[in-house]
């Protein structure tokens, strides 16, 4: 065998291992396509010893003095993992990114097991604030829909801290 047709070999191989794994990462988002939207799921007085997280406010933004939103959508499973974790609207990449991580990071170790007998599609709200003179972060404020939708919203406010 030459080194081309090992190096063609090699590469079919990749490709099938790829498309594999592609196929298995599809198949929950097909499995849960068609499941309803819930709107504020964890608002639910069930929900109320849930360990939720603010998103970090990324660095990018808040050099650039930005402020912005992400909501992302995501499946909870009975057993409490959370799967097809996806970002329907975002000012930028960067506030999708932080919203993202932090939804992965729900721990549902408090919660009472059979909370959930099938899953539960659900979005949550990221709004992101930065404190200076001219932007009002109060909750209030925050609590409109602005760019971004979702009932559930969880807030993330930063400030600017300039070097000396």
């Amino acid at each position: 065998m030459t080194i081309k047709q090992l190096v063609i070999a090699l590469a079919g191989t990749f490709v099938g291992i790829a498309g594999l794994v592609g196929c298995s990462s599809n198949q929950s988002s097909k499995q849960f396509s068609d499941l309803p939207l819930t709107e504020a799921a964890l608002l639910a007085p069930e929900w109320r010893s849930l360990q939720r997280y603010e998103a970090r406010y990324p660095i990018e933004e808040a050099s650039a003095g930005n402020d912005g939103c992400a909501t992302i959508e995501y499946v909870i499973t009975p057993d409490y993992q959370i799967t097809d974790v996806q970002t329907t609207h975002a000012t930028s990449r960067y506030f999708a990114q932080q919203a993202r991580h932090a939804i992965t990071r729900l721990s549902f170790s408090n919660a009472a097991p059979g909370n959930l007998t099938e899953p539960v599609k659900t979005r949550t709200r990221f709004e992101f604030c930065l404190q200076n003179n001219d932007d009002d972060c109060s909750v209030s404020v925050l609590q409109q829909e602005r760019h971004c939708q979702g009932t559930d919203a969880l807030f993330s406010i930063g400030s600017r801290v300039k070097r000396l």
